[in-house]
């Protein structure tokens, strides 16, 4: 046993270092006072110095005796804990005692007993004694490590104990006297700092085939492994590989898989996982690791699942390294057969014997799978074991909607976590496995799962999940993990997938779920639903990238989506929630589903899309600047861009010339092109190159290779600005600075100066390696000189435009100070005037007087006696009224065809159609005020699907509006009318859905613009010149209350009033705007006015009986005039209205010589023709209206009112009358024909 002593430093002698407590060799006592000598007695009852003499010595069976005896002593002395300051004494003789025991085996129990000291309390003097004698302990317990060699399981097993003891410390009731204990972790860092652990690592080896020890040495370990130091310590020993041997070991109550899994977890946790795996890479270590779980698989303790998914995640943690013989060693393939062995029900021998009992356990195990197949996917080597074992078709099971929630199998909410993490994984299978993912028409299953997400069937998902972010009760993160699926498989640019997605009609479900996640957005933005927009950007943007069928697709609803993403407020790029991402996804989808496709590229630029790019590019964030220059330059070939680009403006109104200027400086400034304090170039011989290019040395490059003038073409924004000016031109540019001017000269010569840096390139090329002929050489160097003359002049041409502005801002200084001088003289002359006006008396005495002589002579001097008074104030002159609308401008589109499903013939739905419907009590005005934009759009119809091959219809805009209308379209045609309630009138018919015919490609909706064109309907109809009357009219045979003045056009909107009798018989009576001469070609808006005679069933002529004249300039018209002016205005707007039954009204018979008046006009009207030759012929009409009744009537006294109402009513019964008898007639008429009919044919036959 002397080797075993000597593999560890041992403790030093205490003879040599320590006092005896014993009385001394020399025969004295040591002096103590009282108080000492009390607390050292227990001490000194036992000399340790002489117990180790004792041990060294060996000879007869007395002295074996003597030391076993003396060994006792020392245990029972030390039977209450061991000082400090004695354990490295005490750890001497432990050694001593273990190489006595290897001769005699006596000695066994004393070393048990004395390893049992150490599970006592270690005690303390003082409180420094913890750090004095921290080195003797942490040595003393590493010791221990050591005395594992000893070949006794005795041995053994009670330092297993011990140390387990250091971790459940109870203190004794008796400690010595005058000691403490020491701090409770105290024994726990001594051995960490001895490292005990690796010790007792190494130790595993010796117990290799025996079970019991082993266990103990893995429960000290397990205790050991919860601190960090020990943990790497027994990494350093290698205790991963060597744990993981001990795995598949015998052993029937299953805790040595149980210790050895924690503590290879615990390593994981608090060592290097790097170095763990490491260690764990070995094929040996792999097959016992599969070994074992293996035999967990088919185990029933719930203790068996709860280390199946240990030993599963860290199998997990292997496969993420691939160096580790995952595939070699056949532990993938029972993983991979394991995770799809549900959902495939194919009958696999590797998983014989397991069944799942959808226990919380089984339900981890089941993630983690998923989880391991993920890892798997990317190992290339992995490939064709993932397609052999059926991964695609058991994730693809999860793409669907539970059906049977919460039943025999996983809970509602299990099932959602589950399926969220299969498609998850699916998005890192599916682009490994592609030819598979197609075979099982995955692309068709997303789609309809999608389909599913955005619909409105009640969903109650729990969304608390790992991956269920987005609220409960929602589909977000279904459809986010899908997308992404898609997503994945769409990244590789394979044409099968995307032909297989676009015949499923994928682009217009795509769009509907993009709108679908904007509404959502506006409601409440997250990062999951940015995330879902940026997603369909991104596979839209693939889709439609290189088609132009698929572009032209895209461009009916996605341009519009994508101009609400360039509408974004542009604080939101810094919330940090990814509208940056959303952004650039929205710029891309711009780039690959809109440029190229002219169509696309047009409706872009008529939803002013030119002015959006604009306003995001003068945010001048480095990220989009390149992207949005290269959209402009793809755009400029459009002669509406640069149009639009020109009229631009930003803020503080910045030109779209100046913006690109800065954004030039700025990149000049970033690439280290030197530019002197004004601007202007520096180096005249290569004036653009940046700080990179002046860096490098000359390299030869071969003809394929770009050289560094080239490549920064394609990597800054310079040549891209360069391009849009070209396009915007070099003049005539509006708010520009002179700094502008200057730097506007670089850009205007900037593939000049490009093409200089690329010869400078090729002459130093040359000049390296061969020494060029004299010819060639001149032309190099005259190309040489004219670049440099090209920068000269450039900066030439600076110079001039500084001294220009220079001078201007002298003469603009000059003449400042000019004005500022002029004004002070003007102020001083000023003052001087008033200075000399209000120091002469006199002068301002006449001037009194002057100032009250003209205020006299102002005054009227006439006065008028008991005159009345008339106020010059015409009440409400400034009011406008605007609250009546007779004509609406309105746009209508139909319904986009639904596409059509090509691999089973499917025929997608017809779109809507917009219809006018005939409403009564609705006015134009509740139109415009409800629809603002005045658009009307009927919904698509729907895609054929697996589900339903025909499509349903789209759903129909029914836009309900007054009665009396005209549908009119832009050209004049009419369309149609509406003139009783619940009358209908196509506007704009559905687009067809997408057949055989069309190539299973949707049809568009008819669009249009067209016109409402109300015309009042009413009974009869006032007409009449300004200020006839015939508002005071209204007001006096109906309840209406129209505007009354004295002044003309007071009534400036129709107004309708309605006559109630004694029986309630109604008669409604509009009143309308007065007419002037010239109101048949539209002056003074007579069709506005003429149109709503059209609807009414008789007219009433309201006239003056005093004549009429509009004003002074104007001719004055008799009462006959003006009864003959108003027959032909009515005749030359439509003679269809001179054969309408009229009345006459003659108003004002209150005034002086009315009766005089009448009786003249009543004699003109028995014979107008008599009295034609004294009229003017223009005022003639052709045909004179022939009037039922004419009534003199008074407004203001009430004159003729109540007989002009019962007139009224009469005339309308009459025709109400006659228009029954023509419909009886005509209704006879059809019956008596039909008779004649029947009796026709009994007869034939």
């Amino acid at each position: 046993m002397a080797s075993l002593a000597a593999a560890q430093p041992s403790a030093p002698r205490a003879a040599s270092r320590y006092p005896a407590l014993g009385p001394s060799r020399s025969g004295g006592e040591r002096r103590t006072k009282g108080p000492d000598a009390a607390q050292d007695t227990q001490s000194r009852s036992v000399d340790l110095n002489h117990v180790i003499a004792l041990l060294q010595d060996s000879g007869s069976k007395e002295l074996e005796k003597e030391q076993l005896k003396t060994l006792k002593k020392v245990v029972k002395h030390f039977e209450n804990g061991l000082p400090l300051k004695d354990i490295a004494r005490v750890t001497e003789i432990l050694n001593l005692c273990a190489e006595k025991m290897n001769e005699q085996e006596a000695f066994t129990e004393p070393l048990c007993e004395l390893i049992k000291l150490f599970g006592l309390p270690f005690q303390k003097k003082k409180s420094s004694d913890e750090v004095n004698y921290s080195v003797e302990v942490s040595q003393s317990i590493a010791q221990l490590g050591y005395l594992m060699r000893v070949p006794s399981s005795q041995v053994k097993i009670q330092i297993c104990k011990s140390i387990v003891s250091f971790y459940n410390m109870e203190l004794l009731g008796k400690l010595l006297s005058g000691y403490q204990p020491t701090s409770p972790n105290y024994k726990i860092r001594m051995a960490e700092a001895g490292g005990l652990a690796e010790a007792l690592v190494l130790s595993l080896a010796l117990v290799e085939n025996q079970l019991t020890e082993k266990l103990w040495v893995l429960k000290v370990l397990q205790h050991l492994s919860t601190s960090g130091i020990s943990c790497g310590q027994m990494v350093k020993a290698q205790a991963a590989s060597r744990l993981c041997l001990c795995l598949n070991g015998a052993d029937p109550s299953g805790e040595l898989v149980f210790r050895s899994s924690d503590i290879l977890w615990n390593l994981l946790e608090k060592a290097s996982k790097e170095e763990v795996v490491n260690q764990l890479r070995s094929l040996e270590c792999v097959h016992a690791l599969k070994e074992v779980f293996v035999d967990l698989m088919c185990g029933f303790r719930h203790c068996d699942y709860q280390l199946r998914n240990d030993l599963l995640v860290i199998a997990t943690l292997l496969a993420e390294n691939s160096a580790v013989p995952m595939i070699e060693s056949g532990f993938a393939k029972v993983l991979i057969v394991l995770a799809t062995c549900p959902e495939v029900k194919l009958l696999n021998p590797l998983v014989k014997g397991f069944k799942l009992t959808y226990s919380y356990e089984d339900f981890e195990m089941k993630k983690l799978l998923f989880n391991v197949l993920g890892i798997f996917s990317k190992d290339p080597s992995a490939a064709q074991l993932l397609s052999e074992n059926h991964v695609m078709p058991a994730l693809l099971y999860y793409v669907k909607q539970n059906q049977k929630p919460g039943f025999s199998d996983w809970s509602a909410a299990q099932y959602e976590e589950l399926q969220l993490h299969a498609i998850a994984v699916l998005a890192s299978v599916a682009p490994v496995l592609v030819d598979k993912y197609l075979s099982c028409q995955a692309n068709t299953l997303l789609l309809m799962f999608l389909e599913w997400c955005t619909g409105q069937d009640p969903f109650f998902g729990r969304g608390n999940s790992f991956r269920g972010t987005g609220g409960r009760g929602n589909k977000l993160a279904q459809m986010r993990y899908s997308l992404r699926a898609l997503r994945s498989v769409v990244a590789l640019y394979d044409d099968a997938v995307s032909i297989n997605l676009c015949d499923q009609g994928a682009i217009s479900q795509l769009l509907d779920i993009l709108k679908y996640a904007a509404d959502k957005s506006k409601e409440k933005e997250s990062t999951v639903v940015l995330e879902i927009q940026a997603d369909i950007l991104f596979i839209l943007s693939v889709l439609c990238e290189n088609d132009v069928h698929r572009k032209d697709l895209f461009s009916c609803e996605g341009i519009g989506i994508l101009i609400s993403f360039f509408k974004m407020d542009p604080r939101k790029l810094y919330c940090g929630l990814g509208h940056n991402c959303l952004l650039l996804s929205a710029l891309d989808c711009l780039w690959s589903c809109v440029i190229g496709c002219y169509i696309a590229e047009d409706s872009f630029i008529e939803k002013q899309g030119i002015f959006l790019l604009l306003d995001l590019l003068a945010l001048k964030e480095k990220n989009l600047c390149n992207i949005i220059l290269g959209i402009l330059v793809e755009f400029s070939d459009k002669p509406k861009t640069a149009l639009h680009m020109s009229i631009w403006r930003g803020k503080r109104d910045q030109t779209a010339a100046n913006l690109l200027i800065q954004l030039w400086r700025q990149e000049e400034l970033d690439l280290g092109v030197r530019r002197d304090q004004y601007g202007r170039i520096v180096d005249t011989k290569r004036p653009i190159a940046t700080s990179f290019q002046k860096q490098q040395k000359v390299i030869p490059l071969p003809a394929s290779c770009p050289s560094f003038a080239i490549m920064e073409i394609s990597e800054s924004i310079r040549a891209k600005i360069y391009s849009l000016f070209c396009k915007l031109g070099f003049e005539n540019l509006p708010g520009l600075s002179t700094e502008d001017f200057v730097t506007l000269a670089i850009i205007q010569h900037y593939l000049d100066f490009k093409i200089g840096e690329v010869w400078s390139e090729i002459s130093a090329e040359i000049k390296e390696e061969f020494r060029p002929v004299k010819s060639d050489e001149k032309t190099l160097k005259s190309i040489s000189e004219e670049s440099e003359n090209t920068g000269k002049m450039v900066f030439a041409l600076q110079t001039e435009v500084l001294k220009r502005q220079h001078h201007q801002e002298k003469k603009k200084t000059y003449k400042e100070i000019q004005a500022t001088y002029e004004q002070r003289e003007l102020i001083n002359k000023s003052w001087e005037n008033f200075l000399t006006r209000t120091s002469n008396y006199e002068a301002l005495k006449k001037a009194k007087m002057l100032q009250e002589t003209l205020i006299d002579t102002s005054r009227s001097k006439i006065k008028i006696q008991n005159g009345p008074e008339h106020s010059a104030d015409i009440p409400k002159l400034h009011i406008t009224y605007s609250n009546f609308i007779d004509n609406l401008r309105v746009y209508v589109r139909g319904g986009t065809g639904g596409m059509g499903y090509p691999n089973l013939g499917g025929e997608g739905g017809r779109g809507g159609d917009v219809w006018f419907v005939a409403r009564e009590r609705t006015t134009l005005k509740s139109i415009r005020e409800k629809y603002p934009q005045k658009r009307f759009v009927a919904g698509a119809g729907a895609n054929s699907s697996v589900k339903a091959l025909k499509g349903e219809k789209g759903k129909d805009c029914e836009v309900h509006v007054p009665l009396g209308i005209s549908v009119i379209d832009d050209d004049g045609k009419q369309i149609g009318e509406l003139n009783a309630a619940g009358e209908r009138v196509l506007a704009a018919r559905g687009g067809l859905g997408g057949s055989l015919a069309t190539n299973f490609l949707p049809c568009k909706g008819q669009r249009r613009t067209v016109h409402l064109d109300l015309k009042l309907i009413a009974d009869i109809g006032l007409v009449g010149f300004p200020n006839a009357g015939k508002s005071s009219l209204l007001s006096k045979i109906s309840h209406a209350k129209p505007e009354i003045a004295n002044y003309a056009f007071t009534t400036i909107q129709p107004e309708l009033g309605k006559i109630v009798y004694a029986d309630y018989k109604q008669i409604s009576v509009a009143d309308l705007p007065g007419l002037i001469e010239g109101a048949h070609a539209n002056k003074g808006m007579g069709h506005k006015f003429l149109k709503h005679v059209e609807r009414t069933k008789q007219l009433l002529l309201v006239v003056d009986i005093s004549g009429f004249q509009l004003s002074m300039k104007t001719q004055f018209r008799t009462a006959f005039e003006t009864i003959l002016l108003l027959t032909k205005e009515l005749e030359l707007y439509k003679e269809e209205l001179v054969t309408k039954p009229a009345l006459l009204a003659i108003n004002k018979m209150d005034l002086p010589c009315a009766k005089d008046n009448l009786d003249e006009l009543m004699t003109q009207l028995q014979n107008p023709q008599d009295f034609f030759h004294l009229l003017e012929q223009e005022i003639i009409p052709e045909n004179t209206l022939e009037f039922r009744e004419v009534i003199p009537i008074s407004t203001f006294t009430g004159e003729g009112i109540e007989e002009l109402k019962t007139c009224l009513r009469k005339s309308i019964d009459e025709q109400a009358e006659q228009v029954n008898e023509e419909y009886r007639k005509k209704k006879l008429l059809v019956l008596r024909t039909s008779k004649e009919g029947q009796m026709n044919r009994s007869w034939h036959s």
